[in-house]
């Protein structure tokens, strides 16, 4: 009986000849390894930081601070842009931080993590300046770097007179100068420091954490009119339901807190301004012959087409156009997921054909995913591909991947980056270059430099001129 059994269970490997199992074998082996390797980079890139367990409620704001300080050096260690001597500088800096806490203001204690985590110099790993300004009374009004000069682009009800003024002085120190003294606290290149160190300005407790205020603060404007005029101005309370925005945002003017703000309009419609309840979307321009690609965000807006499909249906439909220029925007994209956009950007310079240009839009707020946007564009014809605007908001070597983190007590929010992207030289690694640019889409340029500057200034901004899609049409009425 037994060896009837026997006989039937083992007939497949009689039936089968033993090198297709080998086959089978070696494909299941091969899928089995994979699958591990995909999850297994899921954890290592992705790990999750987990609050202290047994920490109870703290009595002192000493012990919230110990606490905090605590939390923060665990998940600091999830941090893999830090070689053993940055650990050192860290552990160092944090160590100044532990020694004067008792004495620090909460802003100052905010600012003091902000500092720790910016020797990382990375433009991932930083403090998040929306949450640092968040549980603080802010001025009545919301500035935006533009050409290197401060605008009010947003204010509230009652300070109308505001929206458009330059701010030069903040109590006679020159505005942009006071907006640097919060460059230590945070990593990463200048054009993307500038996307949000505003806010950091608008807020007295900081000012105050950099010695710029003990008290009064005197703005000193140049209006709307050309009119200059000092004020002395007193914050306004916080509200608890009121959006983060960040001040690169700012030009995109249906970007609100709440209803209590007032946006500064541009005059006209501005191709760029367009379509704001969609973060991407085409336009033809020159009876077609140029399409207008802007791409807001690497992720899927709150419309019925996702990101994925609306790029499938983009190169579908451009390649039976044949526009001889392709121009994408993407002046305002910070990033997200670069694999969503990843057909389009290499099949860009293959549609407009060698006689074409592609021009891609980029300035300080063309963050991560948005700057592998432009290298994969630019990795496929480097020599029909035309960078315009401003300079983007990293290097091309970065530390991103990793997770965001909050501190229990203070609210101080950053994040970690876990996985390595070198857009100049490729990288290798495993468990160190992230496994989408390590294995799927490697990309490699020479450099991602403006080749047509073109800056967003105020002026054009409130005339509601692109001087970067002027720039586009000049290069290709010389071309």
């Amino acid at each position: 009986m037994l060896g009837k059994i026997w006989h039937v269970l083992t007939w497949p490997f009689r039936a089968i000849p033993w090198y297709v199992w080998l086959g089978a074998l070696a494909v299941a082996a091969w899928f089995g390894r994979n699958i591990l390797l995909i999850i297994a980079s899921v954890i290592a890139f992705n790990p999750i930081p987990v609050p202290p367990i047994f920490q109870g409620e703290p009595e002192t704001i000493l012990e919230a601070r110990e606490q905090d300080l605590d939390y923060f050096n665990h998940v600091r260690r999830n941090e893999r842009s830090l070689d053993d001597a940055g650990r050192a500088r860290f552990d160092a800096q944090l160590e100044l931080v532990r020694a004067d806490m008792a004495t620090m203001s909460d802003a100052e204690f905010q600012l003091g993590l902000a500092r720790v985590m910016a020797l990382t110099d990375n433009g991932h790993s930083n403090a998040s300046a929306t949450r640092m300004v968040q549980p603080f009374e802010r001025m009545p009004f919301r500035t935006a770097v533009l050409d290197g000069q401060l605008h009010v682009l947003r204010v509230r009800e009652g300070f109308e007179d505001l929206l458009g003024a330059q701010v030069t002085h903040i109590n006679g120190v020159p505005a942009m100068q006071a907006m640097y003294r919060f460059r230590d606290a945070f990593g990463g290149n200048d054009p993307f420091f500038e996307s949000f160190a505003p806010l950091l300005i608008e807020t007295p407790v900081y000012l105050e954490a950099v010695d710029l205020s003990a008290g009064e603060l005197t703005y000193s404007f140049i209006l709307a009119d050309g009119n200059s005029q000092d004020r002395t101005l007193a914050p306004v309370a916080v509200e608890e339901a009121a959006r983060r925005r960040f001040s690169g945002d700012l030009p995109m003017h249906w970007k609100m807190e709440s209803d209590h703000w007032i946006a500064f309009q541009p005059s006209g419609d501005p191709l760029y301004l367009r379509h704001p309840d969609s973060d991407y979307w085409l336009e033809y321009l020159d009876d077609g012959d140029i399409a207008y690609l802007n791409i807001r965000a690497n992720f899927s807006d709150a419309g019925e087409e996702s990101l994925s499909d609306w790029v499938a249906r983009m190169e579908v439909e451009l390649r039976a156009a044949l526009p001889g220029v392709i121009v994408v925007d993407q002046r305002f994209n910070g990033g997200g997921d670069l694999t969503l956009t990843e057909p389009l950007m290499h099949a860009l310079a293959d549609i407009v054909g060698e006689d074409g240009r592609v021009y891609l839009l980029a300035n300080g707020n063309t963050f991560s995913a948005g700057i592998v946007n432009l290298a994969m564009a630019k990795e496929t014809a480097p020599e029909r591909v035309v960078l315009v605007g401003e300079e983007i908001g990293d290097r091309l070597q970065f530390w991103a991947e990793g997770w965001w983190y909050s501190l229990k007590n203070s609210g101080y929010r950053a994040r970690y980056s876990t996985g390595y992207y070198d857009l100049q030289n490729g990288c290798s690694g495993l468990f160190i270059c992230h496994w989408g640019s390590l294995d799927i889409f490697p990309v490699i340029v020479d450099d991602l430099d403006i080749d047509i500057p073109a800056p967003m200034t105020f002026a054009d901004y409130a005339a509601g001129r692109d001087a970067g899609l002027e720039a586009v049409f000049a290069a290709e009425a010389a071309r």
